[in-house]
């Protein structure tokens, strides 16, 4: 398994361990609080009939499809009043994050907020994060998690798959390097957006909308007008 960085309250990575470059990720924990928690929760539930059904973007013939087989999740692009601490946070901790994670990117901008839901049997098979629009090139992936306390599902792990080591000559290959990811309440998770990565399924035995794992999901872009960026 691979290992990643663990932090504390703050926008500054404090590293417990190396940063694996097969398989790079950092991980902040208790970050905007039970409060927060709480009512993002709430206004989630509230509007859990606005939510739409998450499509699989196909990079060879660039259609959107609904396969529940790939992706079975629920978006919604409302963040209402919870929207300004993620971002804030995120803004902070954009730049602190490219340099941990060992990127070269003089100038980003977190974008494309959204919350997700994974209610029982929720998934997304192995992807990554990357668009094939020029202008839109996502650097970092970041993904803030709450749910409901105590957690009521199983399940829904990030997958970050790696890279395998190169073999000498005449050695078998070694099988690419994961970790899998809790989903902690409070907590953000941020890795590259070329990391190949998945979310395991999530199991929830009460069937409730209120106890589905949920995530904000947003991207750290790079800014317009940065090198290998669109002027």
């Amino acid at each position: 398994m691979a290992t990643g960085i663990e932090s504390t309250v703050g926008t500054e990575a404090l590293r417990e361990g190396p940063v694996d470059a097969r398989c790079p990720y950092l991980k902040y924990r208790n970050i905007l609080g039970a409060s927060y928690v709480a009512g993002l929760l709430s206004h989630a539930v509230e509007r859990q009939n606005v939510f739409q059904l998450g499509v699989m973007h196909n990079r060879q013939t660039l259609e959107l499809l609904v396969d529940s087989s790939l992706r079975h999740a629920f978006y919604l692009k409302d963040l209402g009043e919870f929207a300004d601490p993620i971002h804030a946070f995120v803004a902070a901790a954009a730049g602190p994050a490219v340099q941990a994670l060992n990127l070269t990117e003089p100038r980003v901008e977190p974008k494309e907020f959204e919350i997700t839901a994974y209610p029982d049997g929720g998934h997304i098979s192995e992807h990554i994060d990357t668009l094939t629009a020029k202008a839109k090139v996502r650097i970092l992936s970041c993904i803030y998690y709450f749910s409901a306390t105590p957690r009521a599902f199983s399940g829904g792990e990030l997958r970050l798959y790696g890279f395998p080591k190169r073999a000498a000559p005449g050695e078998a290959a070694t099988p690419a390097p994961y970790i899998d990811i809790e989903p902690e309440a409070d907590s953000l998770v941020i890795f590259p957006s070329w990391l190949r990565h998945e979310v395991r399924p999530v199991r929830v035995p009460s069937n409730a909308w209120a106890d589905s794992r949920f995530t904000i999901n947003c991207w750290i872009h790079r800014t317009s007008g940065s090198p290998g960026g669109k002027p």
